[in-house]
């Protein structure tokens, strides 16, 4: 069985062989290119509708104004014609990067005007006729109309905002506020535009800022925006840090307000201590008077003989306060005439 399979198989080969190598294979395909020529000859001069595309150039507008940002690119143009003409635009159409493509149509400042301009594909065609051929028919264009909008460019200062968390590493404070350089920036666009622009963004910064623990400058840029113009594209974000330490003043006086002007309000005792944070730059600089401390007579309250004591102002950069006692007891006394 298997050596008639095998005796077969080499009957086929070497018939293919022949066939090959005889008159009669030259004979085929004679006959079929001549077959396929005049195929291609026939459909060639039977007509048929295809789209070429026309490009668009933009020229130069006035200094001062700018463009809609959307522009159409290029006009696609449906044409009809015999189908050997359709291959050959078609063709340089393909060509085009080597300098044999369709001339682009020229948008020039003598149809733009300021604000929404509407121009007529067709009024192009008699350019377009010039490089078709003589039997081409336009069908049809798209889009129909050209829309290009021109607008007068504004300038509006705009504050920057720092996108982005900072982390401090534990036991550090921010010292102050973040300084941003510069802190504003001139954008440019439309006034439509503009107006809805209260600031302008940096891209996040969370990865620069992390574990913080000294005066830290990275450069960071901003974000861009397709509709609006700036001259800046970073900036500089200082962010000052220190380690924090705990200070304890121990006597710090109470005042009193809203008292009557017939009564007296005494506490007892007189002062109280004071435990806060601060960073260790301003250790130093904490006293006694860097804290008002106050109780009010308006909120005490008849049944208890104690009343709070409350932080009214504090020093800048101190934080964490808490007040030892936090209460206080107090008598009101009646004022005597003179």
């Amino acid at each position: 069985m298997k050596d008639e399979f095998l005796n077969f198989i080499e009957k086929q080969i070497k018939k293919a062989k022949e066939f090959v190598t005889s008159k009669d294979l030259w004979v085929f395909l004679f006959f079929l290119t001549i077959s396929a020529t005049l195929w291609l000859m026939q459909a060639s001069s039977e007509k048929g509708e295809s789209t070429i595309q026309i490009p668009i150039q933009y020229e130069e507008i006035p200094e001062g104004f700018c463009k809609s940002e959307q522009l159409c690119p290029a006009l696609e143009v449906t044409v009809t014609d015999q189908w050997q003409t359709l291959f050959k635009y078609h063709a340089k159409m393909a060509f085009a990067f080597l300098g044999y493509g369709f001339d682009t149509i020229k948008i020039g400042r003598e149809k733009l005007q300021e604000g929404k301009n509407l121009i007529q594909a067709k009024s192009f065609e008699a350019k377009l006729k010039e490089q078709l051929n003589a039997n081409t028919k336009i069908e049809s264009y798209s889009p129909d109309t050209i829309k290009v909008s021109i607008f007068k460019i504004e300038k509006k200062t705009v504050p920057v905002k720092l996108v982005g968390n900072i982390r401090l590493r534990p036991q550090y404070i921010q010292i102050g506020d973040v300084t941003i350089s510069p802190d504003k920036v001139d954008i440019f666009g439309t006034k439509e535009t503009l107006d809805k622009i209260d600031s302008l963004e940096t891209l996040p910064a969370d990865s620069l800022f992390g574990d913080i623990f000294e005066n830290t400058t990275k450069i960071v840029p901003l974000r861009k925006s397709d509709n609006i113009s700036f001259n800046e594209s970073q900036v500089s974000v200082e962010i000052k840090a220190e380690q924090v330490t705990e200070k304890i003043i121990d006597v710090v006086g109470i005042n009193k307000k809203n008292v009557p002007a017939n009564l007296t309000l005494k506490t007892f005792p007189a002062s109280v201590g004071v435990k806060c944070k601060v960073g260790v730059s301003n250790w130093d600089k904490i006293t006694p008077s860097s804290f008002t401390l106050v109780v009010d007579y308006n909120k005490i309250n008849s049944k208890s003989k104690k009343i709070n004591v409350e932080v009214a102002n504090s020093a800048e950069g101190v934080f964490g306060i808490s007040l030892h006692p936090d209460q206080v007891e107090f008598i009101i006394e009646t004022k005597t005439e003179q």
